[in-house]
């Protein structure tokens, strides 16, 4: 249950941040344009929910293994060197989710502190939340998908 939970989890927050920003935007518009009177903390609300849904979609997109790769040279490698290639990608990629999404994020939050947002008063801690926890997320995604199919897996082309 736990697990099901945590696959869907960057999901739902995604949806949800897309959704937000949409219709905020749309009712903002219609608000500023035809009532001739804007929403004051829309801004603020879809600013917030942007960071969200970049630093959790990033997980979303880990999760499938959509982010970008050119491996056409890799493919073409032999296969010792192509199992390098991919160790060697996969500590590149941990180090930019926890050397820096992970552990920068987390520092970016803490220096928030008091740092709340001019309309609603929204603490930015909140808002900066969003950049540590996508990385937790897209470490475990990464790490399950890593495991999954790695360069130690037998390949199952040629097999009977």
């Amino acid at each position: 249950m736990l697990k099901k939970w945590l696959v869907l989890l960057d999901d739902v927050l995604s949806v949800v941040s897309l959704t937000g920003i949409i219709l905020l935007t749309i009712v903002n518009v219609f608000c500023r344009f035809v009532l001739n009177s804007p929403i004051a903390w829309a801004e603020e609300v879809t600013l917030g929910l942007f960071v969200w849904l970049v630093f959790v979609g990033i997980s979303s997109t880990m999760k499938r293994d959509g982010h970008i790769g050119i491996d056409y040279f890799v493919r073409k490698l032999p296969k010792p060197l192509s199992a390098v290639s991919q160790m060697l990608r996969a500590g590149v990629i941990y180090y930019v989710l926890i050397g820096i999404l992970l552990v920068l994020g987390y520092e970016l939050m803490a220096q928030a502190g008091e740092k709340v947002t001019p309309v609603l008063g929204i603490s930015y801690q909140l808002i900066d939340l969003a950049v540590p926890f996508g990385a937790i997320l897209s470490t475990v995604h990464f790490t399950r998908r890593l495991i999954e199919t790695g360069p130690w897996k037998r390949s199952k082309e040629g097999s009977c």
